[in-house]
């Protein structure tokens, strides 16, 4: 367990030395919770993983209302005192223990309150009260985010002293009442087990433990473990109840069958001690380490030697081994659980890999994180990751790699959490350093618009900490300049942490020219136009482009002959300078006339009847006599003459058909009477 006793010191040591002046008469307990009085000022826990303080470390004595609203849950907080710490993992319990039997302290039923956020933009996440008074109250909180800051908030009833402890956890440690369904441990991280009820659906598994003196239904809120070893080593374990007037007995057994086999379990450790004293060696903190000699321990605290601990265990790899944890008083608390000894258990090792190999990274640059977990059975089938504040994707679910960039500087928190195919769930966590570096990475966009005498430029940074001076050559000081004239420029660039780094760059000869675009226009089917772009720059290229695709047309002037209505997108440009406008060239159907009447009298003025085309060709040409009688049939553009058997045909009204062949392949056909006058 990790202790926090040496720090407090030094916290008592620097206010002692700030209240010399009228002499110090804190002690240490009143200089711990004083300098916590409100949220901005709460103490940091810097090891959240497993951090406890001693009996009577903290209080509230000298403590007064902050300007938080008062949690649902809390009765009062007119002596709240506050924490804060950077989640690890993404489970956590704060316990508070004050006035009870086990001698935590003198606060008066101890409430707890968890918040993210601000310190002026808090949202709560949970709260818990000791409405028994029993002295202890205990406060679970999940899906905390790796990296981000939380809070916690301490009052009571009447104001006293404390213990204060925090465990911040991947695996939740998870209930299972019975052997068959043991919970699968994988690693030996600690975790915190809830407050465990009732002895699962076969109350009578832990019966054949010898170390209960035959008693039947031993298990009374029972929850249970189970795990292969990996390697002949040996087992220690702690388990800590969070209310420390609980009494925890516990059974390990070896399981010859494997796991979920619990036929012809072995007991190969028990531990049934306890007493109605919570100051009592068999009472409190109990599991196996090297020092004790004794394998099994009956009720009771009897004897002089009598504690609440058991000699190690010699593990055998490929074994399997269950342990069953009762809670003998169950006061609705839960407890930690710690491993100790050389002993691994089978399981994938989690583990980061980075593509720096002192984990320090400047403001700005890409960090690579590959997952090398390695698995001895089964496979990896989920991963869960979590990269920190500022990082530019704040989690992934696949393996990766993952390229991820911050934007603020700090220590980063990076936590992968794996589950194999067997049911294991085992985890890693990686601490990032992000350093203000430089130099600064600078990018200058310039822009020349057309028909502009002057030019601008924009500025990107990177690698930096904002806020950003600027300093132009032409005198400007902001992230954009104006009024630049052609020719060689500089930008000097300076951030929060004095980083300076300047950048050169080049104005390009600005560009005029004048363009008049043609106007619409319409063609006949088969006819063509020539449009053209006029400018007084003879650099000036333009590009036709039919609308809305089809490929473009390079030149000026451009001839068209479009077989149907067609928009030009047009574009004039001398290098990267460009105007563009629209037009549109109507195609018209071909219209042909046929006369109504000709004079074949030799003056060359309408002496033959033919259709007057605007393209196309005659297909036929027919005509007749009001007997019916074919006077005339060909495709000559000529037409009739006037003649029949090549003598004058007589003045008369005559009948015609014609077929006309139109430039885009449609025929029409036209029939009527022509008069032919002498």
């Amino acid at each position: 367990m990790s202790l926090c006793y040496p720090a407090m010191r030094k916290i008592f040591f620097n206010l002692c030395m700030f209240a010399m002046s009228g002499g110090c008469l804190l002690t240490a307990v009143s200089a711990f919770a004083q300098s916590n009085n409100e949220c901005a000022s709460a103490l940091q826990i810097t090891d959240p993983e497993n951090f406890c303080s001693p009996p009577n470390a903290a209080n509230n004595l000298f403590a007064t209302a902050s300007n938080v609203p008062l949690p649902p849950c809390f009765n009062t907080a007119q002596h709240d005192v506050w924490f804060w710490f950077i989640a690890e993992a993404p489970n956590a319990v704060a316990v508070v223990n004050g006035g009870s039997i086990s001698g935590g302290g003198s606060l008066v039923s101890p409430e707890i309150a968890i918040y993210e956020g601000a310190c002026d933009a808090l949202t709560l996440l949970g709260c818990e009260t000791d409405v028994n008074f029993i002295g202890v109250t205990e406060l679970r909180v999940e899906d905390l985010t790796p990296g981000e800051k939380y809070f916690i908030r301490v009052d009571g009833e009447i104001p006293g002293t404390f213990q204060f402890c925090l465990r911040n956890f991947f695996f939740d440690g998870g209930v299972s009442g019975d052997c068959p369904t043991a919970v699968r441990l994988c690693d030996k991280k600690p975790f915190n087990v809830p407050a465990v009820a009732g002895p699962g659906t076969n109350p009578f598994e832990m019966d054949d433990a010898t170390c209960f003196g035959g008693f039947a239904n031993v298990e009374t809120s029972s929850t249970w473990y189970v795990f292969t070893a990996a390697n002949n080593g040996t087992l220690e374990f702690r388990l800590v109840p969070n209310n420390l007037d609980d009494d925890l007995d516990f059974v390990v057994y070896r399981l010859p069958n494997g796991v979920g086999d619990c036929t012809d379990k072995i007991v190969e450790r028990c531990m049934a001690a306890g007493d109605l004293v919570s100051t009592s060696p068999c009472m409190g903190p109990t599991g196996l380490n090297a020092a004790s000699t004794s394998i099994e321990h009956a009720p009771g605290c009897l004897f002089p030697d009598d504690n609440n601990f058991l000699k190690y265990l010699d593990c055998l790899a490929g074994s399997t081994y269950a342990l069953a944890i009762n809670n003998f008083t169950s006061t609705g608390n839960g407890f930690q659980v710690e491993w100790g000894g050389s002993v691994q258990f089978v399981g994938p090792q989690a583990e980061i890999a980075t593509n720096q190999p002192d984990d320090v990274i400047c403001l700005g640059d890409t960090i690579r994180y590959s997952d090398v977990s390695t698995v001895s059975q089964g496979i990896i089938t989920d991963w869960g990751w979590t990269f920190g504040e500022g990082a530019s994707q704040n989690v992934a679910t696949t393996s990766g790699p993952h390229d991820i960039v911050y934007s603020s500087t700090g220590l980063k928190v990076v936590t992968l959490n794996i589950k194999s195919s067997l049911g294991c769930e085992v985890s890693d966590t990686r601490f990032i350093t992000v350093d203000d570096c430089c130099p600064i990475s600078l990018a200058v966009n310039v822009s020349a618009p057309c028909q502009s005498t002057t030019a601008t430029a924009t500025v990107q940074v990177q690698n930096a900490q904002a806020p950003f001076s600027y300093q132009w050559s032409n005198g400007q000081q902001d992230s954009l300049a104006t009024g630049l004239s052609t020719g060689s420029q500089t930008v000097t660039v300076t951030d929060a942490n004095g980083c300076m780094e300047v950048a050169s760059f080049f104005v390009p000869a600005l560009i005029h020219f004048t363009s008049e675009f043609p106007t619409d226009t319409s063609i006949f089917t088969g006819n063509n136009v020539t449009l053209q772009v006029v400018t007084d720059n003879p650099e000036l290229q333009v590009s036709w482009t039919p609308q809305p695709s089809g490929l473009s047309l390079l030149g000026n002037p451009q001839t068209f002959m479009p077989l149907e209505t067609t928009t030009y997108l047009v574009r004039a440009f001398v290098g990267d300078c460009s105007l563009t406008d629209s037009l549109t060239i109507t195609v018209l159907d071909n219209l042909f006339e046929v006369p109504t009447a000709f004079t074949p009298n030799g003056d060359q003025m309408n002496d033959r009847f033919t259709p007057v085309l605007n393209g196309g060709t005659i297909i036929n040409l027919s005509v007749w006599s009001r007997w019916g009688e074919l006077v005339y049939e060909g495709n000559n553009s000529n037409g009739w003459d006037g003649t029949f058997d090549g003598e004058a045909a007589p003045s008369d009204v005559y009948v015609y058909q014609l077929v006309v062949r139109l430039p885009n392949g449609e025929e029409k056909k036209r029939h009527g009477d022509v008069t032919l006058i002498r």
